[in-house]
Formats: structure tokens, sequence, C-alpha cells
């Protein structure tokens, strides 16, 4: 992936983290060092823009963490939105991992996890037009 960023987001997705990291999560160990990691790293696109093998919000993505088994799980915002065995929540270490990563990418965030790594992104709402534009996000200034 010579010259691509790390990582590509929606205005939207990245907004949704900014909010996070002014609130100054209190979360897993290394979290707020991630989602730091990601604003900083991430490719801002427009939702019409985005490739479908982005992983965005709400998209389905099929991953493993290190040498595990492969799943499956729809990406959501938090603990009110999510259904047992079929979603991550964004607001767990490996979620934020997945958020703005491309179908085989490789992503190292945790020594003792091992890498996440993601397969495919099986459904994307942005591929189904199914996300309204809000507006553009302002960059993350880490203050």
């Amino acid at each position: 992936m010579s010259g691509a960023a790390q990582f590509v987001m929606t205005d939207r997705d990245y907004a949704i983290l900014r909010g996070i990291a002014m609130a100054r999560p209190s979360g897993e160990r290394g979290y707020f060092d991630l989602l730091r990691l990601k604003l900083v790293q991430a490719d801002i696109v427009d939702a019409e823009l985005i490739d479908s093998s982005v992983v965005t919000m709400n998209s389905q993505v099929r991953y493993r963490v290190g040498d595990g088994r492969w799943l499956e799980h729809r990406l959501v915002l938090g603990a009110a939105r999510e259904v047992i065995g079929q979603t991550i929540s964004l607001r767990s270490l490996q979620g934020l991992a997945l958020l703005g990563m491309r179908d085989e990418q490789v992503f190292s965030y945790d020594a003792e996890q091992g890498p996440v790594t993601v397969d495919s992104v099986l459904y994307q709402p942005e591929a189904d037009a199914e996300v309204v534009s809000y507006g553009h996000a302002n960059r993350w200034r880490g203050h």
C-alpha cells in the first residue's frame, strides 16, 4: 500500500472520533493512544468518494485478531447499539482499530493481542448510498 494513508475515514466517522477524543475517554489501556494515532494519520474523504473496501461505521467486516479465528461483526458506536455476537463497539480497542482499515490490511496496535487483520468489508453503508452528508469535519488538534 505504498503511497496510501494507513487509515481512510469519512468526514462523519472522523467527527465521531474527534468527539470521543474531546470527551477524553478512560476506556481500555491504550485506547486514547490509538484514538490519537487514528486522528493524526487519517486521510479524510467525502462519504461519496470512500472506497467500498474501507471499514466505516456500521460496516459489516470479516477480521481476526492475532492468530484467532475469523470473526464477522458490524462496527457500531457504543453499547446501546451492540448485539452480542453480531457487533463490535467503536469504544473497544478492537473496534477502534478496525475503523478506517481496508480489505486485506494488517495493523498492529497491541503487542499482547497481536495484529488485527481485515479480510474483507462485507457491507458498507456508504457503498449502498445509505449515509446522509452532515458537512465536513474539522481536523483534530490534540488539545
